[in-house]
């Protein structure tokens, strides 16, 4: 007998003619999903980073996870939902961004750094100020400092002109202080207050956040 594994090959393609690697998963999973093979939350993560590597498939990356979490009952994790963020930021779709983000609060999972920020840099390039107020508290209270690529991001969001005109009409005092008090000091929480420019500084954490 022959053992069919030394003698396999995988199909060749003409070197003039590469085949997509989005085309090809698509396919693939269009297969399984034909064969009666039920997908899984790895299968979803890898289709969707290869969608999501293609430029334009935001739309096809959030259809992907929304479809597979509501309809089938997928439980998928943070690795599933990051690929998908990550080309809604590139294509700056706000929408699916705060969709994407009700999905993972549906499903239990909490955003890290990489999340936050592309949540945050979707927000301020459609100019959304009180989403990024909301981001920019999140990654206070989930993470010390920030690397390179997320400090940035804030930095690019202090520098635009909504930066200086957003801001509450009207504020009570009274409450700002007791929201300080209740928050330990430091942050009231409460949005935009005042307007004005903004003056952004670094300072740089070592490796005990000091």
């Amino acid at each position: 007998s022959t053992n069919r594994s030394s003698t396999y090959s995988p199909p060749r393609t003409h070197a003039a003619l590469p085949v997509h690697p989005a085309a090809v998963a698509r396919r693939v999973f269009a297969q399984m999903l034909e064969a009666g093979a039920p997908p899984s939350e790895a299968t979803i993560t890898s289709l969707g980073r290869v969608v999501a590597a293609d430029g334009e498939g935001a739309d096809e990356a959030f259809g992907l996870v929304s479809t597979m979490r509501q309809k089938d009952g997928i439980a998928l994790r943070l690795r599933s939902y990051s690929p998908v963020l990550a080309v809604i930021r590139r294509a700056r779709e706000a929408g699916k961004a705060s969709a994407v983000e009700a999905l993972m609060a549906a499903s239990a999972v909490s955003q890290e750094e990489p999340e936050l920020a592309a949540l945050l840099e979707v927000s301020a390039k459609v100019r959304d100020t009180d989403k990024v107020y909301e981001y920019m508290h999140k990654l206070w209270r989930a993470i010390g400092c920030v690397i390179e690529e997320t400090a940035k991001v804030l930095e690019g969001r202090f520098r635009i002109e909504t930066a200086a005109t957003a801001h509450k009409p009207e504020w009570d005092v009274c409450q700002v202080k007791d929201a300080l008090v209740a928050n330990g000091g430091g942050c009231h929480q409460l949005g935009w207050l005042q307007t004005g420019p903004w003056m952004v500084q670094r300072v740089r954490a070592g490796a005990d956040d000091k």
